[in-house]
């Protein structure tokens, strides 16, 4: 019975019940719609981990534990990990949950503490300003369960957030265009001589970079979109597939997204995937890493001296 409380499709169900009721409201008070779209947007979010399995959920406590693997205390209390920890969790299950869905489930969570734990009223706000993080969120999570937006969130409720995505995009976008020019500015403005030490940075960059030898982390050269010189673009791994064997070689693809730029030579800083997509540089990176099978299982097989 205890286990029926991290089920799979009961947080589905019971996010769209809650979605429901803020689409039906019969006034279109502000306060009314954050209150059961944030409430709603919990038990989606711990939907994926359910997904998986229900120990996901569960607090670190044995009782908890050994409930959702399905044998429950008698009488018992099991309890549900913190959303802070399913956010976490997140990060490493769904590949399009990065950083910034992170930073906008955290705002969204601060805005329903303020309205439960203050006296101000945070959900009076417009809801320009909080709208389009729910909506991003809600687009990651059901595409990653291979679910329809508009089937859990309704598709009038889906428009007017989508509407206001859009608006918040053209918003960065202005932004970043603004900071590319003024970064274009402090290009043209260095002598030769700044010129010239500026550009043997980015050279110092690569070689640090390739000497950390990071597991998950890459960088790759792109074209800085307000000087034009050649500089690295940071990228995280997101996913991987399958290893295959070819030719004596094993092989596997590995997904990167964009994370980070900063150029040493016009000083122009983008951070997160948003904003390098406003700036038009691209996102994702594949690459195939490979290995030879004699490296892999080099001593395997070897005769054991000694012990005939």
């Amino acid at each position: 019975m205890e286990r029926m409380m991290w089920e799979y499709d009961g947080f589905i169900a019971k996010a769209q019940l809650y979605f429901a009721r803020a689409a039906d409201h019969r006034t279109a008070e502000n306060g009314v719609l954050a209150h059961w779209l944030l409430l709603g947007l919990e038990f989606l979010l711990r939907a994926p981990l359910a997904k998986v399995h229900p120990t996901l959920l569960a607090d670190m406590n044995g009782e908890s534990i050994m409930a959702a693997a399905g044998y429950p205390k008698p009488n018992g209390h099991p309890t549900s990990i913190a959303l802070k920890t399913v956010v976490e969790r997140l990060g490493v299950i769904v590949p399009a949950f990065t950083k910034e869905r992170a930073a906008d489930v955290t705002y969204l969570a601060g805005l329903r503490n303020a309205e439960a734990h203050s006296s101000s009223s945070p959900y009076e706000q417009g809801v320009e300003l909080w709208l389009p993080h729910f909506t991003r969120v809600v687009e990651v999570v059901c595409d990653h369960l291979e679910l329809e937006p508009a089937d859990i969130l309704g598709d009038a409720l889906l428009d007017h957030g989508r509407a206001l995505v859009d608006a918040a995009d053209k918003r960065l976008i202005h932004e970043v265009t603004q900071r590319i020019k003024a970064a274009a500015m402090i290009r043209n403005s260095l002598s030769n001589e700044e010129l010239i030490v500026r550009r043997a940075r980015i050279g110092t960059i690569f070689r640090g970079r390739a000497g950390l030898n990071l597991i998950d982390e890459a960088v790759e050269q792109v074209r800085c979109p307000a000087c034009a010189e050649d500089i690295p673009l940071e990228l995280r791994s997101v996913r991987s597939t399958n290893e295959r064997i070819e030719d004596d070689c094993i092989y596997r693809d590995v997904v990167y997204v964009a994370t980070g730029l900063s150029c040493p030579v016009c000083t122009l800083r983008l951070e997160g995937t948003a904003e390098i997509h406003a700036a038009g540089i691209q996102q994702q990176y594949l690459r195939t890493e490979q290995e030879l099978l004699e490296d892999r299982y080099v001593g395997y097989g070897e005769p054991e001296y000694g012990n005939d």
